[in-house]
């Protein structure tokens, strides 16, 4: 019928246009119809728009300058506020991160594998519970109170009474080449609809189809969070991208809470944050074994990259009792 005949052929024409949007040129074009942006060379060439609001971020050498001028003091807690995160090397012994992972090293494959993908449908053994941490973990816990404790003295503003109320698995898993390559071309790997589609893959077979990427965000809350790394195959690899507010707010990007992603716009979460190349001025920390960041819950992160394994245990930090 012609009722049908029109079906087949809207279904082919859909089929077509996601084929031609999943390539890298589809992407740049509906880069360019989103974002906007000028043309050179004769209409060859694309000019996205101006990165920053101020004039003065325009040249990478202001921008590495303004970068490295926080990056520098990571490891300084008095400049934590300014920036939104502090690190602490080896705050946590190697041996004592191993007896942690002893724990989650004990869960199915099915099931480690998803731990991190998302709060709504990983497995509730991937988040433990405020008593758990507390009878399992209390020289951890002791030890994130006391840093706790340093910033509530020093009246900083981030909240008079602290408490550790859950915390979170989250790992990073590598696939083997050929299929890593796929991570090159496809920036529907950081959507939403592949997240959901690679989590269920995992569960249904144990493999590890969820590889723990995770685009630009914010955690919102407040919930702050401390970062421990209990594994980590590479101190080069499978890091966080932090964004430090003081050179953030200096330079003053254009659009920030744009929903994008490096290699394009299929992110759905609206606390996704990226334009262009504006990881120009991000923290790229070398973490090991042992390493904590503790971080705001309104600081931006993303994973560096999933080449190498990484297990974390992330504990939430709730204010007045609350997140």
């Amino acid at each position: 019928s012609d009722i049908s005949m029109s079906f087949r052929c809207s279904w082919h024409i859909l089929i077509v246009l996601l084929a031609i949007l999943l390539t890298p040129a589809g992407y740049v074009a509906l880069d360019r119809m989103v974002w906007g942006g000028t043309q050179k060379g004769g209409g060859q060439d694309w000019v996205p728009p101006p990165l920053m609001t101020d004039p003065a971020c325009a040249e990478d050498e202001e921008l590495e300058r303004r970068r490295n001028a926080s990056c520098s003091r990571i490891e300084d807690e008095n400049s934590m506020m300014q920036r939104g995160f502090a690190l602490y090397r080896g705050l946590i012994s190697k041996e004592r991160a191993g007896e942690i992972l002893q724990h989650v090293d004990a869960f199915p494959s099915r099931d480690r594998y998803r731990c991190g993908c998302n709060t709504a449908i990983e497995p509730e053994k991937c988040r433990p519970t405020q008593r758990w941490l507390h009878d399992e973990l209390p020289d951890v816990i002791q030890q994130f109170g006391e840093i706790l404790s340093r910033y509530t003295s020093r009246d900083i503003g981030l909240g008079d009474t602290w408490e550790i109320l859950s915390g979170e698995f989250s790992g990073v898993n590598p696939w083997g080449y050929p299929w890593s390559k796929i991570n090159d071309w496809s920036p529907w790997m950081d959507s939403m609809g592949s997240q959901e589609f690679r989590v269920w893959m995992t569960k249904m077979t144990g493999l590890p189809f969820h590889q723990g990427r995770h685009g630009w965000h914010a955690d919102g809350g407040p919930i702050h969070k401390f970062f421990l790394i209990l594994q980590k195959e590479d101190a080069a690899h499978a890091n966080l991208k932090m964004m430090p507010y003081d050179a953030f707010h200096s330079c003053r990007p254009r659009n920030p809470r744009a929903i994008y992603q490096s290699k394009g716009i299929w992110q759905t979460s609206k606390r996704s944050h990226h334009h262009f190349d504006l990881e120009k001025i991000m923290c790229l920390p070398h973490l090991e074994v042992g390493d904590v960041i503790f971080f705001r819950e309104d600081v931006l992160h993303d994973t560096q990259d999933v080449l190498k394994k990484r297990m974390a245990l992330i504990f939430n930090v709730g204010i007045d009792g609350k997140f």
